[in-house]
């Protein structure tokens, strides 16, 4: 079974996939995969009905998607892209291709795919610079399928770098300048020397993060130290001079060994002032070639949510008003550097900050200020100081040791609550569920599952049968919308019964057939609180057996996201029913 973290994320990004996608898109493909394993839960009856696969001869589930640190643009949405540089192959020419050229990036995709779409700009761009060095390649593997298949072409897209044939993931980016920097690395030397003052000039105008030392020797400990470096760190172009009129067009004094690293961000330039060697120089390098706030959008959110740094704080707000945080909040950034990732989120982006908003429950139109730890327990804090740096520092301080109150999601509570099925959201859940006169059984949904909405005939008749029993309660809660500390679902639907009189206890986990007669004999047999059975009405074709429904149920798998993204897992549903199965 997979971490709770990853259950979480890819619940966000599922949510945030499906919002892009049906706004822009109006098709969008989701992550399925086994969920998490939870021990804290009793369980009793039979076993908890499996997350269902998609059956497909040769693979399973639905994509999930790579995401590269490039900033959130919509514009190529529904635009013409010129793709006149990419070479469009199949299996008839693919392998005499390969065969006939050194170097050859190839993509396989999918037509319906929305993160092969949100790729094709910038492969088109990236194929243009590229013209003449190495080509750039796509392969629709829905058409071919057995070439996919040869290549262990496992999601979209796929990315393979080929040199004399032989193939290797490619493990970039996926911006233009990324695919670019990438591909130019593994053709040639790690480091290339700048020979003169106008190439560094025009290097001062590159998109990609620059790494520059300046060395008293071309050969020798500090350039063999800088080139084992280089050959290590993707997204970044790495360059070399010992030229002091060079050095200088880049900052550097005449010091030697001296290394800065330029950026096209708000932080221009990062200084080493460490020992110049191996490990001290790629730490420097690592930190300091993301932006100092990241922001967050369809080619970073897969990157952010796995980051190394689980420890995250995600800033929502509109334009106008981060141009006044803005300087405390990339101070704050500068502070924790390496111990916290500080990210964006634009409210006025609808497309990039729905998802967002709605997964933690925040308002819309109003700043706020989130600490989300991407671990098993994937705690959250909800900051509620004023933007003064100290303030920020001081909940840095305290987020680095959990030492702040937890913040838990919460649906409004509803005006009416009298229908025979409670609805339970996180602001009456101590109410209603931990109510110790009342033994309560909690079904935990999401609006998407097809196992859910084939339950819920079932759990309705169910609180029908159970209502006149006054120590019964039969209750629901939005899982995507609400948590509690004592819910940890595994996937949905999850069934939970709270014991009246001990409500102290975890919860019994319920796995038995489901069916009104089985929710009835169960509930008898677990119950604190005796009670006469009910009458069951009888109904045509008797009580509904969930056992073998089909449905988009269901555990999640979280780490999908970025430096090498995981990738769209293949299914072979056409696009209309992906369309129905979200």
């Amino acid at each position: 079974m997979v971490s709770s973290r990853r259950q979480s994320i890819t619940l966000l990004l599922l949510a945030f996939c499906v919002a892009v996608c049906f706004l822009q898109l109006r098709q969008c493909c989701a992550e399925k995969e086994e969920g998490s394993e939870f021990s804290d839960h009793r369980s009793f009856g039979e076993e908890e009905e499996e997350a269902e696969d998609f059956d497909d001869d040769s693979y399973k589930g639905y994509d999930s998607e790579e995401f590269d640190e490039s900033a959130f643009d919509f514009s190529t949405f529904g635009e013409a892209v010129d793709e006149k540089d990419v070479v469009v192959l199949g299996a008839a020419n693919f392998t005499a291709f390969v065969k006939a050229n050194k170097y050859v990036l190839v993509e396989f995709y999918a037509p319906w795919c929305g993160h092969c779409k949100s790729l094709l700009p910038e492969w088109a761009k990236a194929a243009t610079i590229l013209k003449g060095e190495v080509p750039l390649v796509k392969v629709d593997a829905t058409k071919h399928g057995d070439l996919a298949r040869e290549y262990g072409v496992e999601g979209y897209p796929s990315l393979f770098f080929f040199v004399e044939g032989a193939h290797r993931p490619y493990t970039g980016d996926r911006t233009s300048g990324d695919i670019v920097a990438w591909v130019r690395k593994k053709m040639g030397p790690p480091v290339e020397i700048i020979k003169s003052v106008s190439d560094a000039e025009k290097l001062l105008h590159v998109d990609s993060p620059l790494a520059i030392a300046y060395v008293e020797f071309l050969e020798g400990r500090h350039a063999e130290e800088f080139t084992a470096v280089a050959s290590e760190e993707d997204g970044v172009l790495f360059y070399m001079t010992n030229d002091d009129t060079i050095a200088l067009v880049f900052g550097l004094e005449k010091k030697t060994p001296s290394v800065v690293l330029l950026k096209q961000e708000d932080e221009k330039v990062s200084t080493f002032d460490g020992t110049f060697e191996r490990k001290a120089l790629s730490n420097f390098v690592s930190e300091n070639k993301i932006p100092l706030v990241v922001a967050f959008n369809l080619e970073t959110a897969e990157w952010i949510f796995q980051n190394e740094l689980i420890r995250q704080v995600l800033l929502l707000v509109d334009p106008v008003e981060y141009e006044k945080i803005r300087p405390a909040y990339y101070e704050v950034a500068k502070i924790f550097r390496g111990k916290i990732l500080f990210v964006l989120v634009d409210l006025a982006n609808k497309e990039v900050a729905s998802p967002v908003v709605d997964f933690f429950m925040l308002p819309a139109d109003k700043t706020s200020i989130l600490g989300f730890v991407a671990d098993e327990e994937a705690h959250k804090y909800l900051y509620k100081g004023d933007f003064s740096l100290d303030s920020l520092k001081n909940f840095g301080d305290k987020f680095l040791v959990d030492d702040l109150p937890l913040y838990f999601k919460s649906a409004p509570i509803p005006e009416k609550n009298d229908d025979a099925v409670k609805v339970v959201v996180g602001h009456n859940f101590d109410e209603i569920v931990l109510d110790d006169s009342k033994d309560v059984l909690l079904e935990v949904y999401a609006p998407w599952c097809g196992h859910c909405r084939a339950l819920e005939p079932v759990y309705n008749e169910l609180g029908k049968v159970m209502q006149n029993i006054s120590s019964i309660v039969i209750a629901k809660m939005d899982g995507t919308q609400n948590e509690h500390i004592q819910v940890k679902p595994e996937g949905f639907p999850t069934l939970l019964f709270f014991p009246a009189g001990k409500k102290s206890e975890n919860p019994l986990s319920w796995d038995a057939e489901r069916t009104v007669q089985s929710f009835v004999q169960l509930l008898m047999k677990h119950a604190t609180i005796p009670f006469t059975r009910p009458e069951i009405p009888e109904r045509d074709g008797g009580d509904t057996d969930l056992d073998g429904i089909e449905g988009d149920s269901e555990q999640f798998d979280y780490e999908k996201h970025l430096g090498s993204l995981p990738e769209t897992e293949i299914s072979t549903l056409s696009e209309a029913e992906l369309k129905d199965e979200l």
